[in-house]
């Protein structure tokens, strides 16, 4: 993103040191919005958190880390970090998940507009059955098979960029932070890389027309889409 193009990133820039104030410089309204869930909608990352539980953090940050980043493929991570975690109970790694910090101003904005919001995540469908009781729009994820109480296979690793076909036709913001989220940035005609919890990857600053630093920020701009 070339902060000195036009249309690229319209903003006011304060002087007492505080973030720019985003302004949308794009006519017509957005007809969805698409939401990263870990480290966007959630203040931390999902599989950390589940690791952190059943004491493996180390190796799981470390693939977070690199997968955010862009250094390992995602659906290449997913795979070894489910094959890490995927041992653990699914009920009991759903207590875990559900117990996850969401932000009240983006969980504000998204109950607002519950008609034209969806969370796309890699995470799994069976880990997220008690956390989707408490954000109140559609989510698509990846979806596996359990057996004896555990993740047997994968029934789909999500693509976000194939997520994001399905929404073809409408006007479509993207809000997100790792490299996996790119493929709905390149689908969307507004695309805001979140850096609320951690900084943004590297190829999100790149493909975003928009950057965000909190909350607040973020959806005040996303009110006026």
């Amino acid at each position: 993103m070339d902060m000195g193009e036009p249309g690229a990133m319209d903003q006011d820039t304060p002087t007492d040191g505080t973030a720019p104030r985003l302004m949308a410089s794009h006519p017509g309204p957005v007809e969805m919005f698409l939401f990263d869930l870990d480290g966007t909608v959630t203040r931390e990352e999902l599989l950390p958190r589940i690791a952190a539980h059943f004491g493996v953090d180390e190796e799981i940050a470390a693939l977070t880390r690199r997968t955010i980043a862009g250094d390992i493929p995602f659906e290449s991570s997913l795979r070894q970090r489910v094959e890490i975690l995927g041992r653990f109970p699914v009920e009991e790694v759903q207590r875990v998940v559900a117990g996850v910090e969401i932000d009240p101003t983006i969980l504000d904005f998204l109950h607002a507009r519950r008609d034209r919001a969806t969370i796309v995540t890699g995470n799994l469908d069976a880990w997220l059955v008690r956390l989707r009781e408490r954000i109140p729009v559609p989510m698509v994820t990846s979806r596996v098979t359990v057996a004896d109480g555990r993740v047997d296979r994968f029934v789909e690793i999500l693509d976000k960029r194939v997520a994001a076909a399905r929404f073809a036709g409408r006007r479509l913001c993207a809000v997100g932070e790792g490299h996996n989220d790119l493929g709905m940035f390149e689908a969307a005609e507004v695309s805001v890389a979140y850096g609320g919890v951690h900084m943004p990857a590297d190829s999100l600053f790149d493909a975003a027309t928009h950057v965000a630093f909190d909350p607040g920020t973020l959806c005040a701009f996303l009110s006026q889409l």
